[in-house]
C-alpha cells in the first residue's frame, strides 16, 4: 500500500492576500477539513506532517538573483506588493522559506524510503517566479519553490533526472526560464493556450536550448478543452516521453484552475477527469520511479471545487477508489472545433518533438 505524507505548516494558514484577491486563503482550511471529515488522515498509510524545515538564503540564491530575495524580505517587514496582482503581506519572506522547506522535507523522506509520495497544498504559488523580478506580474508567487526544491535535491542528493509535470491552467514561465538549458530536468506543461491566458508563454516551439534542447515541452490547449482531449495529450505525449526519460522522482503540479467552473481560466475539466488523470500519474510513477511522487496543489480559484479536487487527488493517492461528484452541473461536452484544435496541436507537437523523442 502506498505510504502518503501530507505536508502542512500552521504558519502558512496565516497568509492572506486580501479579501479582494482571487487566491483565497480558506481553500487550505477547507481542504484539511475535508481530509479529516472523510477520515483520510486516519488511514494507516497516511501521515500528516507538521513540517519544520525552512530553507536558508543560500538555497534561494541557488535559483534567484539576490535583488529578488532582498525585495521580498524588505517588503515582508511592513507589507507591500511585488505588483498589483501579488501583494506581500507581513511575514511573507519567512512563510516562503517554510513552504519550500516543507516540499524539501517531504522529498527527502521519500528518497530515504520512509514514504512513497507526499502532497502539499500551497498558500501561494511558485512556478511563475523568474530569476529576477523586473516589473511584470509574478502571478501570486514570490520564490520559485519548485526550482529551489530541485536545485536542493540535485546538490544534496545528486539526482540526475527529475521530471516536472505541470498541470496548472497557467504556464510555468519561471520553471521554464530556470531550467531551459538543463537536460537533467524534464519540464512538461499542459496549460491553456498562451494567446488566451496569462502569462503568455508556453508555445510548442519553446523546447529548450543548448544541452537542454528537447527537455522543455509545452502542450498549449484551447479554451474549452475537456477531460477526453486533456487525457489524450497526457497519454500521447507525457507518458511515452516520461518512459524514455526514466526520472528518479516526479514533481506533479496539480492546478484546479483547469476545472470548468474556475473563474480565471477557460478549460473544462471535471472531477471525473481529475480521477482519471490521477490514475495515469500513479501508474506512471509506479512503473518508472517506484512510486516516488511529490504532488503540489497549486492554482484553483473557485473555493467550492478547488479543495474538493485536492481531496479527491489525495484520496486516490492514498489508494481509495472513490467517486466525487461535481459541485456544479458539468459541461455537456467538448465542441468539435475544440477537439479538432487539440488533435492538431498534439500532432504538431509530436512532429516538433520527433527530433528528441520517439512518439508513435
Amino acid at each position: 500500500m502506498r505510504r502518503i505524507l501530507i505536508l502542512r505548516n500552521s504558519e502558512l494558514f496565516k497568509h492572506n492576500f486580501g479579501s479582494w484577491h482571487p487566491l483565497r486563503s480558506e481553500r487550505m482550511n477547507i481542504y484539511f477539513r475535508l481530509l479529516e471529515e472523510k477520515s483520510i488522515t486516519s488511514l494507516a498509510n497516511v501521515k500528516v506532517l507538521e513540517t519544520s524545515l525552512a530553507v536558508d538564503d543560500d538555497d534561494i540564491l541557488a535559483v534567484h538573483d539576490e535583488s529578488l530575495l532582498n525585495l521580498v524580505r524588505s517588503l515582508s517587514i511592513n507589507g507591500g506588493a511585488l505588483d498589483p496582482d501579488t501583494p506581500v503581506p507581513p511575514g511573507t519572506y519567512d512563510r516562503a522559506r517554510i513552504q519550500v522547506g516543507g516540499l524539501i522535507e517531504g522529498a527527502l523522506k521519500i528518497l530515504n524510503g520512509e514514504y512513497d509520495a507526499a502532497t502539499q497544498c500551497v498558500a501561494f504559488g511558485g512556478h511563475h517566479a523568474t530569476r529576477k523580478h523586473v516589473g511584470f506580474s509574478f502571478g501570486f508567487c514570490y520564490f520559485n519553490q519548485e526550482a529551489i526544491l530541485i536545485k536542493y535535491l540535485q546538490k544534496r542528493r545528486n539526482l540526475g533526472r527529475i521530471l516536472i509535470l505541470d498541470c496548472d491552467a497557467h504556464h510555468g514561465n519561471g520553471i521554464q526560464e530556470i531550467f531551459y538549458s538543463d537536460p537533467t530536468v524534464l519540464y512538461i506543461s499542459l496549460h491553456q493556450d498562451p494567446n488566451t491566458l496569462y502569462p503568455g508563454t508556453g508555445f510548442i516551439h519553446e523546447v529548450g536550448e543548448g544541452d537542454g534542447e528537447g527537455y522543455n515541452i509545452n502542450i498549449p490547449l484551447p479554451p474549452g478543452t475537456s477531460d477526453e482531449s486533456y487525457i489524450k495529450a497526457l497519454n500521447e505525449v507525457f507518458k511515452p516521453i516520461a518512459h524514455q526519460f526514466k526520472p528518479e522522482i516526479i514533481l506533479w503540479i496539480f492546478g484546479a484552475d483547469t476545472y470548468f467552473a474556475d473563474p480565471l481560466a477557460g478549460l473544462n475539466l471535471t472531477m471525473n477527469g481529475y480521477s482519471r488523470i490521477t490514475d495515469i500519474i500513479i501508474d506512471t510513477v509506479d512503473k518508472l520511479c517506484s512510486g516516488k511522487l511529490i504532488t503540489e496543489f497549486g492554482g484553483g480559484y473557485d473555493v467550492k471545487s478547488t479543495p474538493l479536487s485536492f481531496y479527491l487527488v489525495t484520496a486516490k493517492l492514498a489508494g481509495l477508489n472513490i467517486k466525487v461528484d461535481d459541485p456544479y452541473s458539468p459541461p455537456r461536452g467538448e465542441s468539435g472545433e475544440v477537439s479538432r484544435k487539440t488533435e492538431k496541436i498534439v500532432a504538431e507537437l509530436k512532429k516538433t518533438l520527433s527530433k528528441y523523442w520517439f512518439l508513435s
